[in-house]
């Protein structure tokens, strides 16, 4: 049996002393953190005009959402819906698109799936209002074709051995179109056998700001603060440091955010609203903010309150 060494004695020794030194590693325990449950309840309407029948009919294509401006509708969804590595399961989004009178209505507390980027919203847009066409709408759409460019619209002459024909460049940027045109329409046709909507979204057709508001006061929404934001209604803040807000607030009442897109209001909006004494008009300052930042700004200022 071999002999053991000294040196090899004093590195046992070494390894069996270590653990009991303070600069020893230590196990670490994982870190849980609980998100404090927010106080009320939390409704954002957005008022969109002048939508796009294709938009409407979700024939839009999400590779290119400045088309209709659906950037636009998938921004105020993701501000509303989103925080860090979490949804905000109390508030729900209404989308209201004109003048179709369609609203696309998005719960927090029950969508599923959901990435922060807006293609991917956009896609659950486009899915929720495939499903919620006709029989014959959907069949329309997956009949649907985009016209090529005419024959009369060629160069007369690109080539001069080969008269009418493309450059290279009108032949890649063609390419380009039909791949992206075939995508969309491939998405189409699979959304046209859908028979659900996407987890947490709805749709509701023949819809106004009217029927809308009398939808949420049915739901509970009587208590609640009604905010319209434009640029010349009261400071936000000091409207929600005031008495009325703050005693809804401790009630528990709903809070509903009432914004217009990049267009605006509409005369009828502003008519109907301005009949409302429940609606408070607010601003966050003389500069045109974007609508998706006046409702993270929004929920910054509702989440402050909460946390007293």
């Amino acid at each position: 049996m071999p002999s053991i060494t000294t040196t090899t004695l004093s590195f046992l020794w070494f390894l069996f002393l270590v653990p009991t030194f303070s600069f020893a590693p230590t196990p670490t325990r994982a870190i849980v953190t609980k998100t404090k449950p927010l106080l009320a309840h939390r409704n954002v309407i957005v008022l969109s005009h002048n939508v796009s029948e294709t938009v409407a009919d979700g024939r839009f294509d999400v590779n290119t959402l400045l088309t209709g401006r659906v950037d636009v509708l998938a921004r105020c969804v993701n501000a509303a819906l989103w925080v860090s590595h979490g949804i905000r399961r109390d508030t729900t989004i209404f989308l209201m698109l004109f003048p179709q009178n369609l609203t696309v209505e998005i719960r927090g507390e029950d969508v599923k799936g959901l990435n922060p980027d807006e293609r991917t919203m956009a896609l659950y847009l486009q899915r929720t209002l495939l499903v919620g066409s006709s029989a014959d709408r959907k069949r329309s759409h997956a009949n649907s074709t985009v016209t090529e460019k005419k024959d009369s619209d060629r160069p007369l002459i690109v080539n001069p051995h080969k008269p009418g024909s493309r450059s290279k460049s009108e032949k890649k940027a063609l390419r380009t179109e039909r791949k992206a045109r075939e995508a969309m329409l491939r998405r189409i046709r699979k959304s046209t056998n859908e028979t659900t909507f996407p987890q947490g979204f709805a749709l509701h057709r023949d819809d106004s700001l009217i029927e809308r508001m009398a939808s949420l006061e049915k739901e509970g929404a009587l208590l609640s603060s009604i905010l319209m934001f434009e640029e010349s209604g009261d400071t936000l803040w000091d409207v929600m440091e005031g008495e009325d807000f703050q005693q809804r607030r401790d009630e528990g009442g709903t809070t509903t955010l009432i914004l217009g897109d990049q267009i605006g209001y509409a005369p009828c909006d502003n008519e109907y609203l301005a009949g409302q004494a429940t609606v408070t008009r607010v601003s966050l300052g003389p500069l045109s903010l974007l609508t998706s930042q006046c409702i993270a700004i929004t929920h910054h200022y509702l989440d402050r309150q909460g946390d007293r």
